[in-house]
């Protein structure tokens, strides 16, 4: 009997033990104070981080120290990993981490970064059919595997924020998406009443997505007609963008519900104002599951406070 107890508790040991010391370790490593040349890059090149609440930027910044030293990031096709990419690569990784439990992407260990956009190849299958063919990509997510970023491409992002773009904000995204082992546009809630309305809310703005892409391309739409939810200003008129280029959810989020959600968060997070304006309901149900509201904070919280 006493053999007995002794391979049962044995047994225990082995399996709690890890989950112990990762637990252990994630905190340790989330105590971490970032370096004076961290906090200034996070400061700098994170677009909401001023506008956050003082616990919400402690947070971030821990979510962040985790993230930095936990994952591995790797120089493609010659490029260097300085400590601006790393910063802020991470820093866009863990916006989406605010407020909620988390292991920080437990299956991602390594961040693959390309100076520019990169070829990679792509099969597609038509019946028995398989074809294979290279395409120029900005990033990709790879399920349980690495994420991948064009730098270049990020950084255009960062500089043309009224485009609504962030490649970082995009692929991790998707590294959230697949957390419950699916990779279908309806992220892990912590419950399942905070989910309840996701699917009727996602579907519908998903369906719109795809019927206003289907009527511009189809020349059904009038010449001169704006898709209802670009962004009327003057500013943007002026600067000579196409309808395309206008509207608030990127049309490379109609290709399934998973682009969707990572479209729609890049929206959320970058350009809010104009998100909020267009899909009322959409916003409202990312700002529940992120739980912050980046629209109301652009208006009218002080930084920092």
């Amino acid at each position: 009997m006493k053999t007995f107890l002794a391979i049962v508790l044995l047994a225990i040991l082995v399996w709690v033990l890890p989950l112990l010391w990762q637990r252990w370790r994630r905190r340790y490593l989330r105590s971490r104070k970032l370096t004076a040349q961290q906090q200034a890059i996070l400061s700098e090149r994170l677009a909401l981080f001023p506008y956050l609440p003082a616990k919400r930027q402690q947070e971030l910044q821990e979510n962040i120290s985790l993230f930095l030293r936990d994952k591995e990031f790797v120089g493609c096709n010659g490029l260097g990993i300085t400590e601006e990419i790393r910063v802020v690569i991470a820093a866009h990784a863990c916006l989406l981490l605010l407020q909620r439990e988390n292991n920080c992407y437990p299956n991602l260990h390594t961040v693959l970064v390309y100076p520019d956009a990169y070829l990679a190849e792509e099969t597609h299958y038509q019946g028995q059919v398989q074809s294979t063919h290279l395409s120029a990509r900005a990033g990709e997510s790879h399920y349980r595997g690495p994420v991948v970023i064009s730098w270049e491409d990020l950084q255009r992002g960062l500089a043309q924020p009224q485009l609504g773009h962030n490649v970082a904000i995009h692929e991790f995204a998707h590294k959230l998406d697949e957390e419950d082992g699916y990779v279908d546009g309806r992220p892990p809630f912590e419950t399942s009443s905070e989910g309840k309305t996701w699917a009727p809310v996602m579907r519908e703005a998903f369906a719109k997505l795809r019927q206003r892409l289907h009527a511009e391309y189809s020349d059904t739409a009038k010449p001169d007609a704006v898709p209802s939810d670009a962004d009327q200003s003057d500013t943007d008129q002026s600067m000579g963008q196409d309808k395309s280029q206008l509207w608030v959810l990127d049309s490379y989020g109609a290709q399934s519900p998973a682009e969707f959600f990572a479209v729609a968060t890049e929206a959320f997070f970058i350009v809010p104002g104009r998100m909020e304006a267009a899909h009322p309901e959409l916003y409202r149900e990312m700002q529940n599951y992120f739980r912050t509201d980046p629209a109301a904070l652009l208006r009218g919280s002080r930084p920092g406070g």
